[in-house]
């Protein structure tokens, strides 16, 4: 340490150009960045969250249901069988299954 930092501390130099820098800058605001991708991702998403995640869950609970059922499947195919039938279970339980409880709100997919 020096002489002159002795006598002459910098940290008010610090706190000044701090203080500065967030008067002088202006607000960012949140907004939507409007790429190009966005708008069809969004309507794909709406288009997932609708009656089609019902159709397609069903379909794919019957499909699996009926290869585990009648299917001679064993080991490593049984096994895969039970994680599509599960991911379908997991995609359709609120689009699905709590409407049966009458009760959809706080439920996103």
């Amino acid at each position: 340490m020096t002489r002159t930092s002795i006598l002459y501390p910098r940290w008010p130099y610090y706190v000044t150009a701090l203080v500065l820098g967030f008067l002088i800058a202006d607000p960012a605001y949140a907004a939507g960045s409007g790429m190009p991708w966005e708008e069809p991702l969004q309507a794909i998403l709406e288009s997932i969250e609708g009656p089609v995640a019902k159709i397609v869950a069903v379909i794919i609970i019957i499909i699996a249901g009926l290869t585990l059922a009648f299917g001679d499947s064993s080991g490593g195919f049984r096994r895969l069988v039970q994680i599509v039938f599960g991911i379908s279970i997991a995609f359709a339980a609120s689009s699905f299954f709590l409407t049966f409880f009458d009760f959809g709100g706080g439920a996103l997919v």
